[in-house]
């Protein structure tokens, strides 16, 4: 269970901010991502022994739904794991994980800073299918995932800004990108281990394509071991995104108080 919560809030970090805030920032998401657009991207990873291992996101747009008197949007991502041997060959390891949010429009036009602290209002319902076992509604997934950080004692802090524009070649094309670049640091106590993260990260957007993301270079420091993360968009449409959840969800029993299951 807490491996499951925990990647429903990175796949909603990505999805709300996977690019900076506004105020750091000239792009406006929810204009270069129409209704049917979709991306597909992968992330590579180095740890601090050298390991490597990815994971290939596929992030769609797939429509609209108006909830107390605001506008809700409908974003969905799958990701795929991978291994990679020293001889560069890849393996799936796990399985296929779908999540599937409604998120408020006025989350795409809060500052960063304020959604990573305050995820009430980050992903109002929430879908998530595990490989072909049967998909499951979280309903306030906002408040449940509010609760969970605040159960952690989750410390976030960043900073970013830009550096101007700058061509980038990657497998989906060349693109005039904004590049981005900034550090920050999340603070958690799980059980009883404290886990602390530093990082610096850079990452080019374009309007040209949903979502924003083009490439991205990250380097971590977790409790003193450091590793990198390499991000590059493989391909994008902007229409025909299809949910790959296709069967009725059911209700995820209520969740037990979130102090005394991550305490």
């Amino acid at each position: 269970m807490k491996k499951l919560l925990i990647a429903i809030i990175s796949v909603l970090f990505s999805l709300s901010i996977g690019v900076p805030s506004s105020h750091a920032v000239d792009f406006d998401m929810l204009a270069a991502t129409p209704v049917g657009s979709w991306q597909v991207r992968e992330d590579i990873e180095t740890n601090a022994k050298g390991k490597q291992s990815g994971i290939t996101m596929r992030t769609s747009m797939l429509g609209t739904e108006e909830r107390n008197g605001e506008m809700h949007y409908w974003i969905e991502a799958s990701m795929s794991s991978f291994k990679i041997s020293k001889k560069g060959k890849r393996k799936p390891r796990g399985k296929t994980m779908v999540i599937k949010a409604l998120i408020a429009e006025s989350v795409f036009k809060s500052d960063a800073e304020n959604i990573l602290g305050n995820l009430n209002g980050l992903g109002e319902e929430t879908i998530i299918q595990t490989g072909n076992e049967k998909p499951m509604r979280i309903r306030d997934s906002g408040g449940m995932m509010a609760g969970m950080m605040n159960a952690f004692g989750a410390q976030i802090t960043h900073d970013y800004s830009a550096q101007g524009s700058e061509s980038v070649s990657v497998p989906a094309g060349e693109f005039e990108a904004q590049k981005i670049s900034g550090s920050g640091t999340v603070e958690m106590k799980v059980i009883f281990k404290k886990i602390h993260v530093e990082s610096d990260s850079t990452v080019w957007i374009s309007d040209k394509v949903p979502f924003g993301a083009v490439r991205g270079e990250t380097t971590s420091v977790t409790n003193g071991k450091a590793s990198t993360t390499s991000s590059q968009l493989l391909e994008f449409g902007k229409s025909g995104a299809v949910s790959l959840i296709t069967q009725e969800p059911e209700d995820m029993p209520d969740m037990p108080n979130m102090t005394e299951l991550f305490n």
